[in-house]
């Protein structure tokens, strides 16, 4: 399959404020490209405007809690109100969410799964229309090795992220007859504000982390998995190697695991 340009690409953009989300932008503003992006944090965002502007690219701020009723609805006006078409759409907004099962409230589990999976599912839904007129559209849903593999003290970001990835997977097949896309980003630990969130503060996790990547290794990775039409990337090695133990021994990595539960 021939690489699918960036040059000039339509598309919107999730969480764009920080970490994986801004760096991805930053990363493809040199292709000139006319991007939507959202996040909260409206400055930030004006930011990428002005920075956008300087590359001749346009860069749209939309400042929107994706967590809200009807922001998919929103931001699926003003994507219409700029664009014929979208040929990308990145679904990365996200929080993060830490704690022993027995010690978190099944009120943080809504939370978690209404910005991890129930907003990334309705933007996909209510974009879908300006997707199939893209060119060789492509959506990205940034997942997790843990949507591979399960850890303590993460239950139910864990359970967010597996949910993002089987639908992710099942969409794809079915969007295949319309020519698009589906690319899964399954992150390992990187350098990004996600884990700062009000559902980590003043929690320690009960292992050592490994040394984490930075957000713009991701968005490059990202970048060149994009052109080249892939179906699924792990940018860290630490996570890849952790997803290949947890398919050929997974008993081991039970065991593994046990020690810090």
């Amino acid at each position: 399959m021939s690489h699918r340009t960036l040059n000039g690409i339509r598309g919107v953009v999730t969480g764009a404020s920080s970490g994986i989300g801004q760096a991805f932008v930053k990363a493809l503003l040199p292709f000139r490209p006319r991007l939507l992006v959202v996040a909260r944090r409206e400055e930030r965002l004006q930011q990428l405007s002005q920075l956008g502007a300087q590359y001749g690219a346009v860069v749209i701020p939309f400042a929107c809690d994706v967590s809200q009723p009807e922001a998919a609805k929103r931001i699926c006006e003003v994507a219409h109100q700029n664009f014929e078409g979208i040929d990308l759409l990145v679904n990365n907004a996200g929080i993060g969410a830490l704690g022993r099962f027995e010690d978190s409230p099944p009120e943080e589990l809504r939370q978690v799964i209404n910005v991890n999976l129930f907003s990334l599912v309705e933007t996909t839904y209510y974009l879908l229309p300006l997707l199939k007129k893209g060119r060789r559209p492509i959506i990205v849903n940034v997942s997790s090795i843990l949507g591979h593999r399960g850890i303590p003290w993460r239950s139910y970001y864990c359970a967010s992220k597996f949910a993002v990835r089987g639908f992710s997977e099942a969409i794809r097949a079915e969007l295949a007859r319309h020519g698009i896309d589906v690319l899964v980003v399954s992150p390992g630990r990187t350098a990004t504000e996600l884990f700062e969130g009000p559902l980590e503060k003043g929690k320690t996790p009960a292992w050592p982390d490994p040394k984490p990547v930075s957000a713009e290794y991701v968005a490059q990775r990202m970048l060149r998995a994009i052109q080249r039409g892939r179906h699924e990337i792990i940018p860290h090695p630490w996570g890849r190697l952790m997803v290949l133990v947890s398919r050929l021994a997974p008993r081991l990595m039970d065991w593994i695991l046990q020690r810090y539960g």
